[in-house]
């Protein structure tokens, strides 16, 4: 049976509207992130700065499978807008295998891309699996902090604009931010396969972020230019990875 995706902006829901969804996005998230709380989930969805919140849910037949949130922050720099997307994405178990989450995602930033080209457009955020932070690093040579590459300026700044959202936050490096993130639901076999893959983005990841498995991060940014989405979109749809 084949997958259906299905996006919403929460912010253009009249206020009944949120609210009955709002009851629907905490009933998944907390299959994946157990012990996030509620009020964790609402000041995410329902920050003023926000100027979209997409969501986009994915159902095998009537059966919701896994759910991408998607809020894109309008924030002031230098005098002038940017937009920064985050992302709180969780697919069951048995469907992860198929890189659901990235291919939406891609197509929801190029869409937004296009309706503001004269706003710069960021993805910044906190990972807290090397096997994550390896899946983004490996389609996008832009994407930042990596292994042998020192990040640009303009990237760092953007990294420091978001530091103060952040409940804590510590620097291990230039353009290294460790910060906390929600741990998902995950068994001991399953940590234990994350262990056995190894690549130089994983490496690097460990070594930057040796106690992960405790609750912490990397803060992480790539720009959203339409060379950065559209060769992010080219090697995800022909397999191909970068170092």
């Amino acid at each position: 049976m084949k997958i259906r995706e299905q996006i919403t902006d929460f912010v253009k829901l009249t206020a009944v509207e949120k609210h009955s969804f709002f009851q629907t996005l905490l009933e998944f998230d907390q299959l994946i992130f157990p012990n996030a709380s509620v009020e964790n989930l609402y000041h995410y969805v329902h920050n003023p700065l926000l100027s979209s919140v997409y969501v986009v849910q994915y159902f095998l037949g009537d059966q919701l499978i896994g759910q991408n949130i998607i809020p894109v922050l309008k924030l002031p720099q230098n005098g002038r807008p940017i937009f920064v997307v985050t992302s709180r994405a969780g697919i069951l178990e048995q469907y992860r295998h198929r890189n659901l989450t990235l291919k939406t995602a891609i197509r929801v930033v190029l869409r937004h891309r296009l309706r503001y080209p004269a706003i710069p457009l960021w993805f910044v955020t906190t990972l807290m699996q090397p096997k994550i932070y390896s899946l983004f690093a490996s389609h996008s040579q832009f994407f930042y902090p990596r292994k042998g590459q020192e990040m640009p300026e303009s990237h760092q700044a953007v990294l420091e604009l978001m530091t103060p959202y952040k409940t804590w936050t510590e620097e291990r490096g230039m353009g290294i931010y460790v910060a906390p993130t929600l741990m998902p639901k995950v068994t001991a076999e399953q940590l234990i396969r994350l262990r056995r893959r190894q690549d130089d983005h994983y490496l690097f990841f460990i070594q930057n972020v040796p106690d992960y498995y405790e609750g912490r991060g990397l803060m992480c940014i790539c720009k959203l230019d339409f060379k950065t989405i559209f060769e992010t979109a080219l090697n995800v749809l022909f397999g191909k990875t970068v170092h």
